[in-house]
């Protein structure tokens, strides 16, 4: 599969919401997004981002039924992993260990978060067993 597209912040609200349903018209779409308070689309803005995407290749448009239905054409596992990439590489020149050491600095991870993360990494060790 090829290189997700770049998405603007307004396109990837719009991703969000197809990875959450999967498929959706512009209305559920526009019906998902509305849902956060102080945001108003209007019907025609996420027709216009819809169709944005789909010229970048971001989703697929079911034409064959009105109305279209639209699908994201990459997951978002993937997209997410292309993004970090970028941020990664953008801000902090590709060093990783300054971006997970300046979250851990910031207090942006609590304590269990960190130790989630060693443990999806695979860094848990088993306590051994004191002695009596």
């Amino acid at each position: 599969m090829s290189r997700p597209p770049d998405l603007t912040p307004a396109e990837f609200n719009i991703m969000k919401v197809l990875w959450l349903r999967e498929r959706a018209t512009v209305a559920e779409v526009r019906a998902e997004l509305n849902k956060k308070p102080g945001v108003d689309l209007a019907y025609t803005t996420v027709m216009t981002l819809l169709g944005r995407l789909a010229a970048k290749g971001a989703v697929a448009v079911d034409k064959d039924r009105e109305p279209y239905v639209y699908a994201p054409a990459f997951r978002r596992e993937s997209v997410l992993r292309d993004r970090l990439r970028s941020f990664l590489s953008d801000v902090f020149d590709g060093d990783s260990q300054a971006m997970v050491l300046g979250l851990v600095a910031d207090e942006s991870l609590s304590l269990d978060e960190l130790r989630a993360i060693e443990r999806d990494l695979g860094g848990e060790r088993p306590r051994k067993k004191e002695k009596r």
